[in-house]
């Protein structure tokens, strides 16, 4: 079933700063396993610990899940994750399909979705630390894991998926937050890959769990979260070798707060409804060198979660680069960039689901931002 596309004011060709946009917020994650068979999601442990060993980041003794800490074998359990995959995914999808709930009950002109890119649509010729697709339409196939497996909807690994963009948003937003100090730059069409990065194309698939039908035009909006080992590593986890000259920096949280500021700041002034995703997991195990690039660091998980469940969101324009990348939470600017946003609109946060892990790479959490009187 599709949904029915009604007509926005873009589309009408209005400028868009009519009156007052609504914006609703919303943070989720675009893990990956998160399309496999639950199942079998057990085997991207077993995966990355074999590539960790192979490329010395580890020692060859986490191949044995005996040695491994209590909590890892906790979830491994007796049937190598099975049940604790199975569990991990439905908490995190039951609570983004309210996320979904809300979209569709808000009935927006345009979703913007935060999220990084991997070596996917930028090489080493090209690292913008921003930059917005204002595309017309995006199309996707499903990309089959390389963990193997099939994905979790029985799909052809070859089904396209297309989804409407807005080139006119995207122009429009590129010009008013060049004129809010932020020099964005901006695409009509894939680099590199002729498709979205997964970041975004995961967040489309999960919020359309259930296959409905998605028609809401759709602002991809890349950060680089990689930063100084984005070409090094070719978007990918482990250690940086050294002696190795560092890429420039990514954009610190700080940078990334206000920039989400001044994208609610746009969308606030015009006639638009708006709805701003921050989509990341936190702490990745494949990031975080403490734990030889095997499990989270949920301890540091824990405090973000903290200061989430306090309000606290100025606190995460405080955060520093060094820190994320110590915890292996380099991709959380795309969740500093929608809490910037809401903090500048003034909108609370309402945690709908925190699923930590220590097996599945990563902690993901849910979070909603109603507007006043959603």
């Amino acid at each position: 079933m599709r949904l029915h596309r009604r007509h926005t004011a873009f589309e009408a060709g209005a400028e868009g700063d009519e009156g007052m946009g609504e914006i609703l917020g919303v943070g989720m994650s675009h893990y990956p396993g998160f399309s496999l068979d639950p199942k079998t999601m057990g085997r991207q442990i077993v995966g990355n610990i074999e590539r960790c060993v192979e490329r010395g980041w580890a020692h060859p003794k986490w191949r044995e899940p005996s040695n491994w800490p209590a909590p890892l074998q906790e979830e491994w359990g007796d049937d190598n994750g099975v049940a604790a995959g199975i569990k991990h995914r439905a908490v995190h999808l039951d609570a983004v399909k309210k996320a979904r709930e809300a979209v569709d009950a808000f009935r927006p002109d345009i979703v913007l979705i935060w999220g990084d890119d991997q070596w996917e649509n930028y090489h080493e010729d090209l690292v913008p630390p921003f930059a917005v697709y204002a595309w017309d339409e995006m199309n996707n196939p499903h990309r089959r894991s390389r963990f193997g497996g099939t994905n979790v909807w029985g799909e052809p690994d070859d089904k396209v998926f297309t989804y409407p963009g807005n080139r006119k948003a995207g122009k429009y937003l590129v010009n008013k937050l060049m004129d809010e100090g932020f020099d964005i730059a901006y695409s009509y069409g894939p680099l590199h890959r002729d498709a979205m990065s997964h970041a975004f194309f995961n967040s489309l698939l999960y919020l359309d769990d259930d296959r409905k039908g998605w028609d809401y035009p759709v602002i991809p909006f890349h950060i680089n979260c990689y930063g100084d080992r984005f070409v090094i590593s070719r978007g990918t986890g482990g250690p940086v070798p050294d002696g190795v000259e560092l890429d420039p920096n990514a954009p610190s949280p700080k940078r990334c707060f206000d920039m989400g500021a001044a994208v609610a700041r746009v969308f606030k002034e015009s006639s638009y409804k708006a709805v701003l995703i921050g989509s990341s997991s936190w702490s990745h195990g494949g990031l975080t060198a403490s734990h030889e690039y095997i499990w989270p660091d949920l301890e540091a998980d824990g405090r973000l979660l903290e200061r989430l469940q306090a309000n606290d969101l100025a606190s995460f324009r405080d955060l520093t680069t060094e820190q994320l990348i110590e915890a292996g939470q380099v991709e959380v600017p795309n969740w500093c960039a929608v809490i910037g946003a809401m903090h500048e609109l003034g909108q609370k946060a309402e945690i709908v689901s925190y699923a930590p892990s220590h097996i599945f790479n990563s902690s993901k959490c849910v979070a909603l931002f109603q507007p006043a009187g959603g």
